[in-house]
């Protein structure tokens, strides 16, 4: 798979020099004439490393890479700064700014490549880290830590587009008893048999993760609070009535499920996640096994 390189150049013969200099390579080179037009290529489909200019016609690269960094998504791509201004005063505001390198064009062709290698390997193994960081390890969804990575990036795209966005809280009912009568080993098998199931039952653009013990976190892009309680109910009777759990224990298992929808009067995706967590405890405290929304 090609790594993906946004160049932010507005200069033609600079543009034209990369594109040969990285030609034949294992590279896909997108071009963005101007800071906007790369912020929104950025948005819409990050790149693995952003190779930037300083002078643009609009906003220069500085800004850019300070935008870039402001958003906790782009938090490990490495912005190389390529550029014609070569003072010290330009390197250290553009590594202040959060600049990964600093090169002048001037330089050799080989130390670019030699350079962005350098930084996509580095991105590399920082990625695979988190990686694992972001993954459960019993149930093997996303972790917690994920979640709440990945509902601020929705809520923050939700309130810059105006696109729906819910979120749903599946807790598993009487856990304990089940842990407590069979032992933790059936209690991990249930867990895994649940997200597995979960994840059949839910769109690809949804995410699936772990979010307390013995519940389930959900980011619900592209939906309406409607949809998200029909999702959620959906998914709460198939798992009451699937023969599949019962192959991992004898207990009549039925989960309870809470949803919240984001709207002007959320605040930020923990209010979001605070709000679904309040409408799972009224489903649990109106007798468990059946889904309630935030209102």
């Amino acid at each position: 798979m090609k790594e993906r390189i946004l160049v932010v150049e507005d200069t033609l013969a600079d543009v034209m020099f990369l594109k040969k200099t990285f030609e034949g390579l294992n590279y896909e080179i997108t071009y963005a004439e101007n800071g906007m037009n790369a912020l929104s290529i950025l948005d819409n489909d990050p790149p693995d490393l952003v190779i930037l200019d300083i002078l643009l016609p609009d906003i220069d690269g500085f800004e850019v890479c300070k935008r870039i960094r402001n958003d906790d998504r782009f938090i490990n791509t490495p912005i190389l700064f390529y550029s014609a201004i070569r003072t010290s005063d330009d390197k250290i505001l553009g590594l202040e700014m959060g600049a990964s390198d600093f090169l002048s064009k001037s330089a050799d062709d080989r130390e670019l490549l030699v350079r962005v290698k350098n930084l996509l390997k580095i991105k590399k193994k920082i990625d695979s880290a988190l990686s694992i960081s972001f993954y459960d390890s019993i149930t093997k969804v996303y972790s917690l830590q994920y979640f709440h990575h990945r509902m601020y990036d929705e809520c923050v795209r939700s309130r810059r587009y105006k696109r729906d966005l819910s979120c749903m809280l599946i807790d598993i009912d009487n856990f304990k008893v089940i842990n407590n009568t069979f032992g933790i080993q059936t209690g991990n098998r249930v867990l895994k048999k649940i997200a597995e199931l979960v994840s059949q039952n839910t769109r690809h653009v949804d995410e699936v993760c772990r979010y307390k013990e013995d519940a389930f976190g959900l980011v619900l892009p592209e939906t309406d609070l409607r949809n998200a309680y029909s999702a959620a109910e959906r998914i709460r009777q198939y798992l009451a009535m699937t023969e599949d759990l019962r192959t991992e224990c004898s207990l009549n298992i039925t989960v309870s499920c809470g949803v919240s929808y984001y709207n002007e009067k959320v605040t930020d995706f923990n209010n979001l996640i605070e709000n679904a967590h309040t409408a799972l405890l009224q489903a649990k405290q109106a007798g468990k096994n059946q889904t309630k929304f935030y209102q």
